[in-house]
């Protein structure tokens, strides 16, 4: 009984100095959900000739092509989506690194989001000469050679900023992009242009989908605690 009562003055305590014993964050999150579509043709994706380095060749014999708007049944993939409205709070950089990885003389993924901070792992899977050289115009540039298959580098940005592309000197024809934000608010589109984007606390936020080749489109959408916002954007095609 002794054990019981001080276990419940602790609590009393810990309650009076107001100390939850959750976080408030953590009780009070809600999500944005959506989907971004296109409406219009596509554009043909562009062939990608790679007869210059015969293992590209040998990893891709039906050919390849890169996709300048991708996604299924009307839905955009590779957007991201983000919040622009300044959100309270400290928001350590993730420690969960971002893999960009060289996959038949390819970027995969083609689009890269991450947070300050927040480590950058650049893989070589193939069995060529690969460099990763991204160019910045806020974050300070590189240029990484990885001239054997499964060697790894990482790297950090320490600077916002959307989007700016990286390439291989030796494959021109491999291009990706990365964003970079001071938040963890961020997320990319899935196949078929559906996003969540959890963990947000509740508000009234105005958000923005970035695509790397397209306009920026923006949105509002209300947070509740518990609950998840609905925002659908959709970019038009001429």
């Amino acid at each position: 009984m002794r054990s019981k009562s001080l276990l419940i003055i602790a609590g009393a305590a810990i309650a009076a100095m107001g100390a939850p014993l959750l976080p408030v964050q953590a009780q009070a999150a809600g999500r944005i959900t959506g989907k971004i579509s296109f409406k219009g043709v596509a554009p043909e994706p562009i062939k990608i000739r790679m007869s210059a380095d015969p293992r590209c060749m040998k990893a891709n014999p039906g050919g390849a092509e890169r996709k300048q708007i991708d996604g299924t049944n009307g839905g955009l993939a590779g957007v991201i989506v983000s919040i622009t409205t300044p959100v309270k709070g400290n928001f350590p950089a993730k420690t969960a690194p971002v893999l960009l990885d060289q996959v038949g003389c390819m970027y995969t993924p083609t689009t890269i989001a991450l947070q300050v901070g927040q480590p950058l792992t650049m893989r070589n899977s193939d069995e060529t000469l690969h460099n990763i050289h991204p160019r910045p115009t806020v974050n300070a540039g590189f240029n990484v050679g990885q001239p054997r298959k499964g060697m790894e580098t990482v790297k950090t940005f320490d600077k916002p900023e959307t989007f700016f592309p990286v390439g291989c000197d030796v494959h021109p024809w491999m291009r990706a992009y990365i964003a970079v934000f001071a938040h963890p608010f961020f997320t990319i589109t899935k196949d078929d242009g559906t996003f969540d984007l959890p963990d947000v606390p509740p508000g009234e936020y105005e958000i923005e989908a970035q695509h790397p080749t397209l306009k920026i489109m923006t949105g509002k959408v209300v947070v509740k605690a518990g609950a998840a916002g609905t925002v659908d954007l959709t970019f038009n095609l001429k």
